[in-house]
């Protein structure tokens, strides 16, 4: 294991990188680029614990668990020295702020992955998912069709992502997967991260970077995340669950007993739970289509 530290006017972040094994294939896992987001680092941490055991194969095997460690510590997605959304700024700057630095080191740092598989949370309603900017990048669809989960979304290709700037600027087969967190601060989803860790062991078990064959099921692939709102503030009462699929114009709830349609038809991926909605966020269910 080696520490990295990266300073800028007296202040320091730090974070730590575990390697296992030599020679290619180049695989690296990341985690923590969101400090709140720890179902994706004890994920990463369960990953570090089996090479200690079982060393690879073959090939090469960086783990970095905690990207953004100070946000970690303070519970938060953003940097608290600069408030700085990290997955915003890659590749970074070695003169910027601070979160800017770690941006870049970090991204020197994931330089020499062949495969780069980024871990995030998608927050406590939602069902997990691998996000990919397949359309654009062949070998990010190779790569997420041997990650043994069920759900493959497009990505909006936000530029300054780890993963997009990655595929984009390194031609790495690069993608994040999004893990429902816990209930609280602080909390791992369990049943989840268990699931995302065992498509990661199917991934190496693909290139012979760990022993067995694989036991999952390839993704179906979806479009973009489509979101659903109520048409007014209220209490909302949903009358569809996450997993199910919806058809156009079918009744997904109630706001203070209105009626809630969906606009199109789709697979739910999130649907809030009964809550009080404000007219500045009436957000109240995501879904998702087949890929064209």
């Amino acid at each position: 294991m080696r520490t990295v530290t990266v300073s800028e006017s007296g202040v320091s972040a730090v974070y730590e990188v575990h390697t296992f094994g030599t020679g290619a294939p180049h695989i690296t896992f990341t985690a923590g680029v969101h400090g709140n987001e720890v179902s994706g680092i004890y994920v990463a941490q369960q990953l570090i614990a089996f090479f200690e055991k079982n060393p690879p194969l073959r090939g090469t095997v960086k783990i970095i668990p905690v990207v953004n460690a100070t946000a970690m510590r303070c519970m938060q997605r953003r940097s608290p020295f600069d408030s700085e959304d990290l997955n915003r700024i890659f590749p970074g700057n070695a003169e910027g702020s601070l979160s800017h630095r770690l941006a870049a080191s970090v991204y020197a740092e994931t330089a020499d992955a062949e495969t780069l598989v980024d871990l995030h949370c998608c927050g406590q309603h939602g069902l997990p998912y691998i996000l990919s900017i397949y359309p654009e990048s062949e070998k990010a669809r190779k790569l997420v069709e041997r990650i043994t989960m069920p759900i493959a979304v497009q990505s909006e290709g936000t530029a300054g992502q780890l993963f997009t700037e990655s595929c984009r600027k390194r031609a790495q087969a690069a993608c994040i997967i999004e893990l429902p967190s816990g209930a609280g601060s602080g909390t791992v989803n369990l049943p989840v991260a268990e699931q995302c860790y065992e498509a990661l062991l199917d991934l190496l078990r693909t290139e012979g970077v760990v022993a067995g064959s694989v036991k999952g099921s390839a993704p179906k692939f979806y479009g973009k995340l489509l979101d659903a709102s109520a048409p007014q503030a209220g209490l909302w009462r949903p009358a569809v669950q996450k997993g199910m699929q919806v058809e156009r114009g079918q009744v997904i709830g109630t706001v203070n007993e209105t009626e809630v349609r969906a606009p199109e038809s789709g697979f739910v991926m999130n649907i809030f739970p009964c809550k009080y909605l404000f007219e500045d966020d009436l957000w109240v269910m995501t879904y998702i289509q087949p890929a064209a």
